[in-house]
C-alpha cells in the first residue's frame, strides 16, 4: 500500500467559516484529493465545514459567512482573520 506521503494530491480547499461581525475564523476545513480521485464541489465542501465544525466546536456564532480560500495563499504557523470588508484572509499577530 501506498504511504499518502508519496500520494499525488490533485487538488487541495480550503473553506473558512467565520463570524461576520469580527471576521474571527470559527472553523478551517482542508480537503486533499488525491490523483484519481473525485473532488467534492463547493456545496459540499461547505456542508462538510460546517459539520465539523458543530461536532468540534458546541458554541459556534448564531450566523456564520463562509469563505473559500486558495490554499497555495496559506503559510504555515501564521494566524488569520477575515478582512470583513473585503472578504479576504488577512494576518493577525499571534
Amino acid at each position: 500500500m501506498d504511504n499518502v506521503t508519496s500520494m499525488e494530491i490533485e487538488k487541495e480547499s480550503i473553506v473558512v467559516l467565520y463570524d461576520p461581525k469580527t471576521g474571527h475564523i470559527v472553523h478551517g476545513h482542508h480537503h486533499v484529493t488525491f490523483k484519481d480521485g473525485e473532488h467534492p464541489d463547493q456545496q459540499t465542501l461547505e456542508r462538510a465545514a460546517f459539520e465539523h465544525a458543530s461536532r468540534i466546536n458546541k458554541r459556534l456564532p448564531d450566523k456564520v459567512e463562509i469563505l473559500h480560500v486558495d490554499p497555495i495563499t496559506i503559510k504555515a504557523r501564521t494566524n488569520y482573520k477575515v478582512d470583513i470588508q473585503k472578504r479576504i484572509l488577512i494576518e493577525v499577530e499571534k
